[in-house]
């Protein structure tokens, strides 16, 4: 989704003043970042490996942020992070994946070195708000939203908006197999630990994207139905999309296959889709939360 940049004033010299809008998007594995001018649309984004430690990380946003504002003014800021956050939101307070960053004050090092208001959610969640809105969840006034990548995140959004929770969604950490492995978060056998990306690379070998054994897709698929069969009869969405790294390697037909035979209390199942927005799906719902 790309736009044009809109002059917002002119300074004393007549030089056109930008100010720009900063979105992240900090997985996992990757850190995504973008520029918009209007906060309607992005102009540039850039993805890095997301780092292990919190002061490389709030150097590598500044610097990503400088070379594609190129200079110009961030006027607000708003990202997504990996796990829940406090209650104010303003700091990590639990991830499996990066935990170096949590309990570290990353809303006010951001409103301290870019002088912008600065709004933080949980990364799943801004996906999810992404997909509602801009991609295949946008006709739907009840939407299921999980990201399959390093770990498992999720949420649920409502006619366009998130759905009101006291502390995030975490699908991803529903108890599926009670005698599993451990969970990065503390917790045994979550549904993270069966279908999520370090874990299959750790059980298998391999990454998701190089997994051609259908055998081995059938065992993730089978746990991910039974993910999926919870979330919708907690839920009950008319549709529910699935984004993130590992969700395109996944073989759809044979996750609707097993999903229908675990469906028994409802009459039908909602639609079941990959989501269409691949790396912008944060990027696009942090704009989305922004407005």
């Amino acid at each position: 989704m790309l736009g044009k940049r809109r002059v917002i004033k002119f300074g004393k010299s007549g030089n056109v003043i930008l100010r720009m809008y900063l979105v992240f998007d900090i997985g996992g594995t990757k850190t995504r970042i973008g520029i918009s001018s209007d906060g309607q649309a992005l102009i540039e984004t850039k993805i890095v490996p997301t780092p292990a430690d919190f002061e490389t990380g709030i150097q590598t946003i500044k610097q990503v942020a400088d070379d594609l504002s190129h200079g110009q003014t961030i006027k607000k800021i708003t990202g997504g992070i990996a796990g829940p956050l406090n209650q104010d939101k303003s700091m990590l307070i639990k991830s499996p994946h990066i935990s170096s960053w949590i309990g570290k004050p990353l809303k006010e090092r951001l409103e301290n070195i870019f002088n912008a208001t600065t709004f933080l959610e949980n990364d799943a969640i801004l996906a999810g708000l992404g997909e509602a809105c801009f991609g295949v969840g946008k006709n739907y006034k009840i939407v299921a939203y999980l990201t399959i990548s390093t770990g498992v995140g999720g949420a649920k959004i409502v006619e366009g908006k998130v759905d009101q929770n006291t502390q995030g969604f975490e699908p991803g950490h529903q108890i599926i197999k009670p005698d599993g492995i451990p969970c990065k978060c503390g917790g045994i056998g979550h549904l993270e630990t069966l279908v999520g990306g370090s874990y299959i690379q750790q059980r298998y070998g391999l990454k998701a994207e190089e997994i051609t054994d259908p055998a081995v897709w059938d065992e993730i698929v089978k746990f991910l139905a039974i993910g999926l069969h919870n979330t919708i009869v907690h839920w009950s969405p008319e549709v529910v999309i699935l984004g993130g790294s590992v969700s395109q390697s996944i073989p759809l037909d044979k996750l609707l296959e097993d999903l229908t035979v675990l469906s028994t209390i409802f009459p039908r199942l909602p639609k079941v889709s990959k989501g269409s927005l691949g790396d912008q799906a944060g990027l696009l719902g942090a704009l989305k939360l922004l407005r």
